[in-house]
């Protein structure tokens, strides 16, 4: 047995569930040890879990947070799990795990992604091939797909000018036919294993260059130039859970930051006129890979723009940069911005959302509108143009839906045209299928996206022949169709046999959060934010508070009514109900007011007659309140009844009075059920998550690919 002392250090980031695997197996190793976990920040309650995790198996342990590693000396085998304070990447949370395990003096250390795990004597192989082999200053495992046990994943690699190749890359365990090492100028950083001999003059091992990827090739070439000598050691075996598959798509912000990160390596390594006949001979190599994805040729050519000229003028990779081109997708890393064309209903707050959102992600946006408002909200963004017409004020009652008025909106066809022609757009997208699809199908543009919204699928289609002729015309000039919701989409297929992509109107969970209440604790307070319109059924809710009020005498009830409409009809059955000096109407509230709003609310209830998604309700979920909604198709989607809400029937007062009576008589059950109606639009409809989803499809649609989901 050696007795060569390692520090294992495995840097985790968002990543409990493989880091767990990945320490349950390293328990189970042969071998002088002791583990160091730097976190990078993590969100996912890595440390909770694995704290709890170390706990049950009675494994020695200490948690530690950055600026309080000074003197920690590991003791025996224990786990220390060290919380940085920022993730940091992969290199420099590395580095600073490298520098708090030096403190222990090991002998020697071992850089070992998280997503790995060991076979137990793998550590003793190594250690055993470094007393024999003292020349070898660097190590790697024989590493295996976990995936697939029996294939390689590599054996090291060779390094040759600004290329890489990996030994062994997909071929069976017969194919190793060294029994004992092989040499190697390329070593993955998934398993480094390393004398701390090798350690720069600031105790590093890798470049703190590139926030992510990269650093294995850079730490290769310095090994390489310094005539250190590395191996792969054929006994020592580990597997790796990198998907046998991963390379059969392209992720456009990776594929930017992997080229972006080598390309500056290798110019800053072996001089510009190499890299310039090294950069040529990539480009043929790149310009296959876009044209796997069918790229336009305007695009393949102005992502390849963007990577040569970064590279030029770069000479590092922030974290900004990584998240950048993680979020913008195809559209966030090309040289010039992608161009979407939007139509929509410059006052409604959704298409604020899409519109805002979408210029934040580096887009250039122009609003086609058939309304001309709130062009001072429209001016805030540098890349938003706004073209908007007085036809929606001009029509008296355009929720009439009727199809003489909808013809109407054909005079703005040749304006849109002169929009096109102006704008050169790479996509036209109507947000509403009825009104802006029809415009749009007669711009006679592709690609043309149709989103649909909710009564546009439910109600338009269902007033006559004509109307659900407009619609499935709309639905065949349409490239692409997509839905807030799977029951909306699934009515929408009554109208076309194109499949639809999934695109949920998400929430802003950063704004829309848990707020103190200024109420007394003897108020009870029911609040709905919806139009007064009758398929909302708000008229239900009155006649269920007025049940609720009857059998709460002597209680302190009130209800909250926010939104437009015409409020005359309500308020007069409040006063034949005899509960009108308990009902407020407030009109319609700005978007941004109703988290206060809803600071004073116990129980948000909705009772739509017809619901294709339910954004109030989940604005309310997310502000941490429990909802009663009827059953409609949109709230039995997002809300799972006696979990995170309550379902109740459509249009039977009884049944919601039940529910906000049983509610407002236990705040147990208010806290609880608002907690968990928070944690699922938290996890499930994120604004954030939205708004990818939606540049997905961007990109889709920039590759051609099918945005179906």
């Amino acid at each position: 047995m050696c007795d060569m002392r390692t520090a294992v250090i495995v840097l985790n980031w968002n990543g409990y569930e493989l880091l767990l695997e990945c320490l349950d197996s390293l328990m189970k190793a042969k071998g002088d040890f002791f583990v160091v976990v730097a976190d990078n920040a993590s969100t996912d309650s890595s440390a909770e879990k694995t704290a709890a995790w170390l706990e049950s198996r009675g494994i020695s342990h200490r948690f530690l947070a950055e600026g309080e590693e000074q003197g920690v000396v590991a003791r025996g085998s224990e786990v220390l799990f060290y919380s940085l304070k920022e993730n940091y990447g992969f290199a420099k949370g590395n580095n600073i795990a490298v520098s708090l395990a030096m403190q222990s003096q090991p002998e020697r250390l071992l850089l070992l992604n998280n997503d790995t795990e060991v076979e137990p004597d793998f550590l003793t192989r190594l250690e055993e091939f470094q007393k024999m082999n003292p020349g070898y200053k660097v190590l790697t495992p024989l590493i295996f797909f976990n995936s697939d046990r029996n294939k390689i994943w590599n054996a090291g690699g060779k390094l040759s000018m600004g290329f890489r190749k990996y030994y062994y890359a997909n071929q069976g365990r017969e194919a190793v036919k060294e029994s004992i090492y092989k040499p190697i100028t390329f070593v993955t950083g998934c398993a480094l294993y390393f004398s701390p001999e090798i350690l720069d003059e600031d105790g590093r091992i890798l470049t703190e260059r590139f926030f992510f990827g990269e650093e294995d090739f850079e730490f290769s070439i310095r090994m390489k130039r310094a005539g250190i000598k590395m191996a792969c050691v054929m006994g020592s075996v580990i597997y790796h859970k990198v998907g046998s598959s991963i390379n059969k798509s392209l992720a456009p912000g990776k594929f930017y930051i992997h080229y972006l990160n080598r390309f500056i390596d290798v110019r800053l390594n072996y001089g510009s006129i190499f890299y310039r006949v090294w950069s040529a001979i990539y480009k043929p190599y790149m310009r296959r890979l876009l044209k796997r994805q069918n790229c336009p040729p305007w695009y393949e050519r102005s992502f390849l723009n963007r990577i040569y000229s970064d590279a030029r003028n770069k000479n590092c990779v922030t974290a900004k940069d990584f998240r950048d081109a993680l979020q913008g997708g195809w559209s966030g890393v090309a040289d010039r911005p992608l161009r979407v064309l939007i139509l929509s209903d410059s006052a409604n707050d959704h298409t604020k959302r899409w519109v805002r959102a979408t210029a934040e992600r580096g887009v250039e946006v122009m609003l086609f509108s058939l309304n001309d408002k709130d062009k001072e909200f429209y001016s805030r963004f540098s890349n938003v143009r706004f073209h908007g017409f007085s036809i929606f004020s001009s029509i008296k009652n355009k929720r009439k839906n009727g199809a003489f008025e909808k013809l109407r909106y054909l005079k703005t066809v040749s304006a849109l045209k002169r929009c096109i022609k102006e704008f050169k757009p790479d996509i036209l997208h109507a947000h509403y299928a009825s009104s802006y699809g029809l415009i749009g199908s007669y711009a006679k543009f592709s690609p043309f996206v149709i989103s649909l919204w909710g009564s546009d699928v439910y109600s338009f289609p269902r007033v006559s022949p004509v109307h659900r002729y407009i619609l499935r015309r709309n639905f065949r000039k349409a490239d692409i169709l997509l839905s807030t919701s799977h029951c909306m989409a699934t009515e929408a297929s009554l109208y076309t046999n194109k499949k639809l992509g999934i695109t949920p109107f998400g929430i802003d969970v950063d704004r829309f959060v848990p707020l103190a209440a200024s109420k007394r604790d003897d108020e009870y307070v029911v609040a709905t934010v919806k139009n007064l319109a009758h398929v909302y059924g708000v008229d239900t809710l009155v006649e269920a508070f007025a049940i609720v009020c009857g059998r709460m005498p002597g209680k302190n009830v009130k209800l909250l009514i926010a939104g437009g409409g015409n409020s005359d009809v309500l308020e007069a059955r409040c006063k034949e109900l005899g509960i009108a000096d308990k009902v407020t109407f407030l009109g319609k509230i700005p978007n941004d007011t109703i988290p206060s709003l809803l600071a004073d609310v116990d129980v948000f209830v909705a009772l739509s007659r017809m619901e294709s998604f339910g954004v109030a309700a989940l604005e309310a979920m997310s502000c941490g309140k429990p909802v009663v909604a009827s059953d409609a198709d949109g709230f039995r989607e997002i809300i799972k009844d006696g979990k995170d809400g309550f379902i109740v029937p459509k249009e039977n007062p009884e049944a919601a009075a039940e529910k906000i009576i049983d509610l407002l008589n236990n705040r147990e059950l208010i806290s609880t059920v608002g907690k968990a109606a928070r944690e699922s639009v938290v996890t499930k409809y994120s604004w954030k998550v939205s708004v990818d989803t939606m540049m997905e499809v961007y990109d889709s649609i920039l590759c051609k690919k099918q945005t179906g989901k």
